[in-house]
């Protein structure tokens, strides 16, 4: 199974290199399985900059607004991202993209990948000196031969995208 990775400008101009995914800080790892106390991490964590153009990594079908996490009325900074729906080698996933802000008038469309999707937020507000990042999940009911499964979600390596 092979998707191209493709989130930012960087990524866009041709560049023979894809963003990085996240390295050990503060809070953790990047890397798909990576602890999270009593539980694995569930996508992959690229490093990006704060107000980077965001790119679909992949065609995303029913584009529409995500959090990350639950907030209550006292939050004052809020992180987003996207939920989708997307095809790669026939089999459909369920994906999320997070930590950035999506343009509000791509919701409920079909996205072709490589369209400007949004802009990167800071963790910082949240998690002090963590690594700014996109998280990129995926997941489906069909187990593939090359990802990793926890508990539905599914991994696809980022070194074996085409």
């Amino acid at each position: 199974m092979g998707i191209l990775l493709l989130l930012t400008s960087e990524a866009l101009k041709g560049r023979p290199m894809f963003n990085p995914i996240r390295q050990s800080d503060a809070w953790g790892d990047g890397y798909f399985g990576a602890s999270r106390g009593d539980r694995p991490h569930l996508g992959v964590d690229y490093v990006v900059n704060e107000g980077e153009v965001i790119y679909a990594p992949c065609d995303m079908d029913s584009f529409n607004l995500s959090y990350p996490y639950s907030f209550g009325t006292n939050d004052t900074y809020i992180l987003t991202g996207a939920r989708f729906n997307t095809k790669i080698d026939g089999v459909n996933f369920d994906g999320r993209l997070w930590y950035f802000t999506p343009y509000s008038h791509l919701f409920g469309r079909d996205i072709p990948k490589g369209t400007p999707i949004g802009v990167a937020q800071t963790l910082q507000h949240r998690y002090a000196g963590i690594t700014d990042h996109l998280h990129f999940q995926l997941r489906t009911e069909t187990e593939t031969s090359d990802s990793i499964n926890y508990k539905g979600w599914y991994y696809v390596d980022p070194y074996n995208w085409v």
